[in-house]
């Protein structure tokens, strides 16, 4: 089986970063997700990433630029869609590994897409959650 790959808000947003070895790596990751099948988000994700690049102390985009960075990269990589039972799921998950519930609901967005990695910085590397592994990509 080959891997598919999950990304979370916080790989997408270091393409903005001041850390250059970050930026690159983040850079490299969407340039492969944006070229391949392999990577994919949810509608979570696109929320988030739309909330700080709007931000006016970060001020990466425009309104008018992050509706195109939308339509252009984050909807075609957009695979998640909840139905009611989703938010249920992601109960459990939080339950059963004592994460918060926005990273459940990243976490279980995953498992429904059948992901075998899921990239992020802010989750524990190395983790196994059922067939999920975790994987920071800036170690």
């Amino acid at each position: 089986m080959k891997d598919k790959f999950f990304l979370d808000t916080n790989i997408i947003l270091y393409q903005f970063s001041n850390d250059i070895q970050k930026k690159n790596r983040a850079i490299d990751i969407l340039d492969e997700a944006t070229n391949s099948n392999k990577y994919t988000i949810s509608y979570q994700v696109i929320q988030e990433f739309s909330n700080v690049a709007l931000n006016k102390n970060k001020g990466y985009f425009s309104i008018k630029e992050l509706k195109k960075y939308i339509e252009d990269i984050l909807i075609p990589l957009c695979k998640f869609f909840p139905d009611p039972s989703f938010y249920i799921d992601s109960l459990k998950v939080k339950e059963k590994y004592k994460f918060s519930y926005y990273d459940s609901l990243i976490i279980n967005a995953a498992l429904k897409l059948k992901c075998s990695k899921l990239y992020s910085e802010d989750l524990q590397a190395n983790q196994k959650i059922e067939n999920l592994e975790i994987i920071n990509p800036f170690r």
